[in-house]
C-alpha cells in the first residue's frame, strides 16, 4: 500500500496556511490595529468617538465599534487621521464577516494614505478570507516593497508561494523571515515544506525539528511524522507518534498515522481502533479512509 499523495498534499497545505487564517481575529487586533492618537483631531467630540470606538474594539463589540467609527468619520470627513479610522472600520467589518464592505473601507483608507503598510496588510488578510489570494498577494507585494522586513507579510507570501509551487520565491521569503524573526516557527516549518518539494527530505526533517524546538505545535509534529512515513522510516515515525501522543494526547491525526502503521504491520484490529478514534475526534472519514481503508475479509 502506497501513501496517498493527494492526502499528503492537502494535509500539508491546510496546516501551513489555513491555520494562520484561523488566527485573523487576534492578529488583526493585537498586531495590526491602528490606534488613533490625538494628532490631526480638531474637536473633543471627534476624540471622544475615537476613544469609544477603540474601547468597543478592545472588547470585541464589533457592531458598536462600527457605528461609532462611522459617526466619527461623518463628524470630520476631511480629517487626515480618518485613514486610520477607515482601516479600523475594515478590521471591524472583517470580524463581522462583511468582507466586501471591509475592502471598501480599506480602499478609502488607502486613498488617503496610499503607502500605509498596515492598511495594505489588513486588506490582504481580508482578501485571504475571501479566497482572493491574487488580491492578497498584490497587497503583500506592495507592503514588502515599502518595507522588505515585515514578519506577517513575509510569512504569508512565503506560504502562498508554496501553495503555487514557487519554491524559489518561497525559500527567499522564509529564509529572510527565519533570519530576522528567528522565533517564528512557521518560517522553519515552511522551509521544511519547501525542502520536501525539492526532494531534500533530510533537510526537511531538520527544519521541522527546529520549528518544534521553537513551538511544540502538534500540526508541525504531524507533518514531520507524515514525512517520516513517506520516507519509509517507520520505526522513527512510530517513536515520534508515541512521543507526540504523550505531549498532545487528543490530537486526532496522530491516530491516523498510527493506524496507518498498524495496517502496514497487519495489525488490523489496532488500525481499526485508531481509525474510529480519529473519526470520533473530528477527522474527515474520507481523509482517514485514504490511510486506513476498510480491510477485505
Amino acid at each position: 500500500m502506497q501513501l496517498c499523495t493527494e492526502g499528503f498534499r492537502l494535509f500539508i497545505m491546510k496546516k501551513l496556511s489555513m491555520k494562520e487564517l484561523s488566527k485573523i481575529s487576534s492578529l488583526a487586533i493585537a498586531a495590526l490595529l491602528l490606534t488613533v492618537g490625538t494628532a490631526h483631531a480638531t474637536s473633543p467630540e471627534y476624540l471622544a468617538l475615537v476613544d469609544s470606538a477603540d474601547n468597543f474594539i478592545r472588547h470585541q463589540r464589533w457592531m458598536e465599534a462600527e457605528s461609532t467609527i462611522i459617526s466619527a468619520l461623518r463628524l470630520e470627513p476631511a480629517n487626515y487621521t480618518n485613514s486610520m479610522l477607515f482601516s479600523n472600520l475594515g478590521v471591524v467589518r472583517t470580524e463581522q464577516g462583511k468582507y466586501k464592505d471591509a475592502v471598501e473601507a480599506f480602499n478609502l483608507g488607502l486613498s488617503i494614505a496610499p503607502e500605509s503598510k498596515s492598511i495594505l496588510n489588513n486588506r490582504a488578510r481580508t482578501f485571504m478570507l475571501m479566497n482572493d489570494y491574487d488580491g492578497a498577494l498584490t497587497d503583500i507585494d506592495e507592503s514588502l516593497r515599502l518595507d522588505s522586513i515585515q514578519e506577517w507579510p513575509l510569512q504569508m507570501r512565503g506560504l502562498i508561494r508554496i501553495s503555487r509551487n514557487d519554491t524559489i520565491g518561497a525559500k527567499h521569503d522564509l529564509l529572510l523571515l527565519a533570519k530576522n524573526f528567528y522565533k517564528n516557527d512557521k518560517a522553519f516549518s515552511g522551509l521544511a515544506r519547501v525542502a520536501e518539494m525539492e526532494g531534500n527530505n533530510e533537510d526537511a526533517i531538520k527544519y521541522y525539528d527546529e520549528a518544534i524546538t521553537i513551538n511544540d505545535d502538534p500540526d508541525i509534529r504531524s507533518a514531520r511524522i507524515l514525512l517520516k512515513i513517506k520516507m519509509e522510516k517507520y520505526s522513527e515515525a512510530s517513536k515520534d507518534i508515541r512521543e507526540s501522543l504523550e505531549k498532545h494526547p487528543q490530537y486526532p491525526l496522530f491516530f491516523v498515522w498510527r493506524g496507518y502503521l498498524h495496517r502496514l504491520n497487519y495489525r488490523y484490529e489496532e488500525a481499526d481502533a485508531d481509525k474510529k478514534s480519529a473519526i470520533s475526534k473530528g477527522v474527515d472519514p474520507q481523509f482517514v479512509e485514504q490511510f486506513i481503508p476498510k480491510t477485505s475479509k
